[in-house]
């Protein structure tokens, strides 16, 4: 949304100004993946995967067809940690 970035948390919505590479950059790698151009999860928050779509806090997310492998194998090495909670 032309630089604008929300930032969805349990506490609420916060807006802010930047790109989403300079926030990836910024936050743990192992904690943080992107799904798809549009979106970084916190893979704490996924309670469901199906297909190309991914559940995070109760909100659907695609899952871009590019991004898949990324994103399930850095969810599976989440997990396989032992910090999925």
């Amino acid at each position: 949304m032309k630089h604008s970035i929300v930032y969805h948390t349990t506490e609420g919505d916060y807006s802010a100004y930047g790109s989403l590479r300079s926030v990836e950059q910024m936050l743990p790698e192992n904690w943080f993946v992107r799904c798809n151009s549009c979106y970084l999860v916190n893979l704490r928050y996924v309670t469901r995967v199906s297909g190309f779509t991914v559940t995070v806090g109760g909100d659907d997310l695609s899952v871009s067809h590019s991004k898949k492998r990324e994103f399930m194998k850095a969810l599976n090495e989440y997990i396989g940690r032992g910090e999925y909670v």
